[in-house]
């Protein structure tokens, strides 16, 4: 593996790609990180990045000039974008003819799923990728145990725990801090071109099994419930959201709420070379801080 070129890593100041350079770093690679804001590249370079490519996801241009001189790309497309497919195919051929020597896209579990368009977006960059003639590395990262972040201090406040799906329908739930390692494994180690990685969570949990364990890491009840997604998607609209993502969210959800997302750990463990994080771990380490 040639790590003497820079890794370029998109969504670079996202929490997942804060994450993977964070890793990367552990292992000494130079890192290539490309952000919209000047100021998202001086708390990059305070964590030890040594190049800031400043631009937006969308400018040819400014993408071009990112890729130029990089040994391998760590593509983490910003949430729900609605060109992802298109931006995917824009920086696969300029890596092409810049002829870097790996693209790694962090795509997601199960990209099949047609009517969740996030998804389906992913599995059309996939595609491109694959037909490219570069050499890959393609990421199926699961739901992030992270997902629970947002609303603790409300968990907290209210003793529910609450998501706009099913509280029975289970999740393949992974630690990104987990995702984020084997993904840096990936990218400093030989012998994964050409492949094609699930990286799911230890076990499948539905918000009421969540609940149970977050009484008992507690000492107090936790109960589940199904947030009503009409009021998740009307807060949303109200907080300034693009309506297309609105409904993607919409689509999402919906998806979630009838069949959840379940993948296999078995990768993950061989790739970090030992079990996946458990929930309880996970909140526990980043939650209580204990």
């Amino acid at each position: 593996m040639d790590l003497s070129r820079p890794v370029l890593v998109t969504g670079a100041s996202g929490r997942t790609g804060r994450r993977v350079i964070g890793e990367l770093l552990k292992r000494k690679a130079r890192v290539r990180a490309f952000v919209r804001r000047e100021e998202a590249g001086e708390e990059l370079k305070a964590l030890g990045v040594s190049e800031i490519a400043l631009g937006d996801i969308l400018d040819k241009d400014a993408l071009r000039q990112a890729i130029a001189g990089t040994g391998q790309i760590v593509h983490i497309c910003p949430p729900m974008l609605q060109q992802e497919d298109t931006l995917a195919q824009w920086m696969i051929e300029m890596a092409a003819d810049a002829k870097v020597g790996r693209f790694i896209l962090y795509s997601v579990l199960h990209p099949v799923l047609d009517d969740v368009p996030h998804h389906a977006r992913k599995l059309v960059a996939e595609h491109h990728l694959i037909e490219s003639g570069l050499p890959y590395t393609i990421l199926q990262p699961g739901r992030y145990m992270q997902h629970l972040t947002p609303i603790w201090n409300t968990l907290l406040e209210t003793g529910v725990h609450a998501m706009p799906f099913s509280t029975k329908i289970r999740f393949s739930l992974t630690d990104l801090q987990d995702l984020a390692e084997a993904t840096a494994l990936v990218a400093t180690q030989d012998g994964h071109e050409s492949a094609t990685y699930q990286l799911a969570g230890p076990q499948p949990l539905s918000q009421d099994e969540s609940a149970v364990i977050l009484s008992e890491l507690l000492g107090r009840p936790i109960h589940a419930a199904a947030l009503p997604l009409a009021d998740v998607l009307k807060k949303a609209a109200a907080s300034g959201m693009a309506a297309e993502r609105v409904e993607n969210m919409r689509l999402m959800n919906e998806h979630y709420d009838r069949q959840g997302l379940i993948g296999n750990p078995n990768v993950l463990t061989w790739l970090l070379g030992r079990p996946p994080g458990t929930f309880p771990a996970f909140v526990r380490r980043e939650l209580l801080k204990q």
